[in-house]
């Protein structure tokens, strides 16, 4: 693709970027935004800190952040004016050509900005804010009678007031993103918008980094070096612990497999943070399979491709809404066959390759069904090896799709 030869500087939106935070969306913010700068583009970010002991300003991979304290994040109103401030001051700057916005709260707020009212917009799409956020408070629901009507009205206030901010980004918005089909399907059942461009440009992968062992390199080895078992075959998923991603599913699938099988030796890893942590060990121990599952803790970045090397199949485990899954292009770079659930974006990255790679469902007896199969006679995923790192290369290289995005703000620019 041409560069052309005039700098161009960009507006992203996001609630947290990497290495701040780790997570799909927030990878896929931060990759693409340094890919950008390394393509001529001056990129100003606001995001929020996870935690204050981040700087206010700092320059990563040539991205300028302008982060808002934590206390602040939590406060509609006060996020708003601190959005508001550092707009006025990146203005101050240099002009913004162009507003990428990836995050619907941060982005509704910025574009109270009037001076950001005729810069071209174009609306990043990872996930449903609105499903997210039902899914993840339902989680929560008390048990109580009384209680329970009281956060039901609570939660529907909620849900109204997310509709709204999303509609609000959307209809500024010059085109829509969507990480695959599923989600702009998904997106036209709730928002008839059809006068806005719509194009899906999926997610991608660093297939330098995420790339298979090298042949001269000890798998005893690099498993010694992680602290992982040697002697039997390893089930990894690097995930949110949060209520969509079905790791419940995938603890309950372990235990069916352990009471059918129980000589049949492996251990599932369990990579990353959230809120049930605690509810996943419960489960864990109330099933006696302390040696057969581990909570991991989050994976550092600069570790998670030696995890995928070390691993003999990957697990997407997901329940709802699975707009893409980084995870699961960048383990099939690294040449590690992946399981998931047809639900979302999965079927889309999966089913090229070989329908095997996908459950029949999403319920434990699913899943225990496919991994039992898996451990029982693992020459027909291993097959897959190559066939999963080629399909993740071709199709998933962050160099196509930021290809596709430029070319996308091009056309929002009218150029």
């Amino acid at each position: 693709m041409d560069r052309p030869p005039t700098k161009r500087s960009l507006l992203s939106l996001q609630y947290y970027s990497l290495p701040d935070e780790v997570g799909g969306a927030w990878g896929l913010t931060h990759e693409v935004n340094k890919r950008l700068v390394q393509r001529g583009w001056d990129v100003h970010l606001i995001t929020c800190k996870p935690s204050d002991q981040l700087p206010d300003e700092e320059v990563i991979d040539g991205v300028h952040f302008h982060r808002v304290r934590a206390l602040h994040s939590k406060s509609v109103f006060r996020l708003w004016l601190e959005i508001k401030k550092r707009v006025n001051r990146i203005l101050k700057l240099s002009s913004i050509d162009l507003v990428h916005i990836h995050n619907p709260l941060v982005g509704y707020l910025a574009l109270k900005n009037s001076r950001l009212k005729r810069i071209p917009k174009v609306y990043h799409f990872h996930s449903s804010w609105f499903d997210e956020e039902k899914i993840n408070r339902s989680a929560q629901r008390p048990g109580s009678i009384f209680s329970g009507l009281w956060f039901s009205l609570k939660l529907a206030w909620i849900l109204r007031i997310i509709r709204r901010m999303e509609k609000a980004c959307f209809k500024a918005s010059k085109s829509i993103l969507f990480l695959s089909e599923y989600s702009r399907n998904h997106f036209l059942k709730s928002y008839r918008m059809k006068k806005h461009r719509l194009r899906v440009i999926p997610g991608g992968v660093d297939v330098e980094t995420f790339h298979p062992l090298d042949a001269e390199k000890n798998l005893e080895a690099l498993r010694r070096d992680l602290g992982l078992p040697q002697d039997r075959p390893i089930l990894l998923t690097v995930r949110r612990l949060e209520a969509r991603m079905g790791l419940e599913n995938l603890i309950l699938a372990t235990g069916q497999i352990v009471e059918r099988n129980p000589d049949l030796d492996f251990m599932v890893v369990i990579g990353g943070k959230g809120s049930l942590k605690e509810s996943l060990q419960s489960l864990i121990e109330q099933h006696d399979l302390e040696n057969r599952v581990r909570l991991a803790g989050l994976i550092p970045r600069d570790m998670l491709p030696a995890y995928y090397q070390a691993a003999d199949v990957f697990v997407l485990p997901t329940v709802a809404i699975e707009g893409f899954g980084l995870a699961t292009v960048e383990a099939l770079a690294s040449g590690l066959p992946a399981l998931g659930t047809p639900v979302g974006g999965t079927v889309e990255i999966l089913k090229s390759i070989d329908e095997i790679l996908l459950f029949p469902g999403t319920t434990p007896e699913a899943l225990s069904l496919r991994i039992e199969k898996f451990l029982n006679n693992p020459k027909p995923f291993e097959a897959l090896k190559s066939r999963c790192r080629e399909h993740a290369v071709s199709l998933y290289s962050w160099e196509r799709v930021v290809d596709l995005i430029e070319e996308e703000f091009g056309m929002a620019q009218g150029k």
